[in-house]
């Protein structure tokens, strides 16, 4: 994977900034480079003073830099922009030009400013500074600064919403740009970026107190989130379970961003199955053991890489009617049609199934169903990004919602 190159201020308190977009980026798995863009004097609760660096003193820093795949811009002298564009062209720059600190201390000009919006791939600002600014179809407009039970997030004319917090918390866009900055170069779309950005921000400042404390990223925590996602779902299954559990039993898995191995994907142990008309689980979930619903998360993942979920439903021709009604993407697979070298072979022929019907996709599938085979049971397969998202899907096809 290509590196990050992050131009950001320097904040003494590391409220925001440089050293927040490093621990952030560190945090996610992203390799960097860095370098500062701005010198500022600041507290945890305001700004004082802030002294911009050189243009060309930092181009001379980056020059060398030939493997940067995204360009997170934090407060900078406007220029900047430009002059990356004109050194990487093809590389997405992503720039969240703060106007002033929340105390009023004037950091940028938006006459200037939006001479260069243009320039950038992607723009992140307040509300408040999109008012300044002018609105952009290249901008992220977050909605902290709006009141409203949920924070909203506008990018092309689509909303997203996120859980609003109570408290007041310092470098919430700076870490926001990051993330999202961070799951672009992972290969997210934009818009799924937003929506994964908005999720782990909020896990974080529900941990986090006076700023945003992004040390709260670590791949424990993003481990123990993962398990803890997927436990939450077992009272949704046992609810459930007599109505979707075939009789080679069910599984869940739920894959960490990034996973590359079935040990990266948390699942049940065993498999669930009704045992008196009941579901029934060995343990909770689990990084251990094998699952073929980690197996089919992986290879989903290659092309679609915020498609974290996976679960297996019980076959029934109503269901992939009622899955078709509720809207959801279906597709079948054509277990005859397997090559005989995947056949017999542990974990390639639901490889192969997947990439049959994905290879020609530029969306991914939420479900994949296919009628059986010669010693092998009829089956839907059910893809979503995460635990509370798949059970909704498996509820519209079994026709429990709305």
């Amino acid at each position: 994977m290509k590196k990050m190159l992050i131009i950001s201020g320097l904040d003494p308190s590391s409220g925001a900034g440089l050293i927040q977009d490093i621990s952030v980026a560190t945090a996610m798995g992203v390799s960097i480079y860095s370098t500062v863009s701005a010198f500022t004097v600041q507290t945890l609760t305001k700004s004082l003073n802030v002294r911009f660096r050189d243009t060309n003193e930092i181009l001379e820093e980056i020059k060398y830099f030939d493997d940067v795949g995204i360009i997170k811009v934090g407060i900078a002298n406007p220029e900047i922009i430009e002059k990356l564009r004109g050194i990487y062209k093809d590389t997405i720059i992503v720039w969240n030009p703060v106007l002033q600190s929340s105390n009023g201390l004037k950091f940028l000009d938006e006459n200037i400013v939006k001479n260069y919006i243009k320039l950038s791939d992607f723009v992140v600002v307040n509300s408040e500074e999109a008012e300044k600014i002018g609105k952009f179809d290249n901008m992220i407009i977050t909605g902290g600064h709006l009141e409203g039970e949920r924070i909203k997030i506008t990018y092309k004319g689509k909303e997203f919403y996120h859980e609003r917090l109570n408290g007041n918390f310092r470098g919430t866009g700076c870490v926001f740009t990051t993330l999202f900055s961070c799951l672009v170069l992972k290969e997210y779309p934009a818009e799924e970026a937003i929506k994964e950005a908005g999720n782990i921000i909020l896990k974080v400042l529900k941990r986090s107190s006076q700023r945003v404390e992004v040390e709260k990223l670590s791949n424990d925590w993003i481990k123990y989130e993962t398990l803890d996602e997927l436990n939450k779902i077992m009272l949704d299954i046992m609810e459930i379970g007599r109505y979707t559990i075939p009789e080679v039993g069910q599984n869940v898995s739920y894959a960490i961003m990034g996973a590359k191995n079935e040990e990266e994907v948390a699942k049940f142990p065993g498999r669930i199955r009704l045992v008196n008309g009941k579901p029934h689980f060995i343990g909770k979930a689990t990084f251990e053991g094998k699952s073929h619903t980690a197996r089919m998360t992986i290879e989903m993942m290659k092309k679609f890489p915020y498609m974290r979920c996976t679960t297996n439903v019980r076959y029934e021709e109503e269901y992939i009617e009622n899955a078709k009604r509720y809207g959801l993407k279906v597709y079948e697979l054509k277990r005859e049609k397997e090559p005989e070298e995947f056949k017999n072979i542990e974990g390639q022929s639901l490889k192969w199934g997947i990439n049959s019907i994905i290879k020609n996709l530029d969306n991914p599938p939420d479900v994949i169903y296919d009628k059986g085979f010669w010693g092998k049971e009829a089956m839907i397969r059910v893809f979503a990004r995460n635990p509370q998202e798949v059970i909704k899907k498996v509820r519209g096809i079994i026709g429990l919602n709305s």
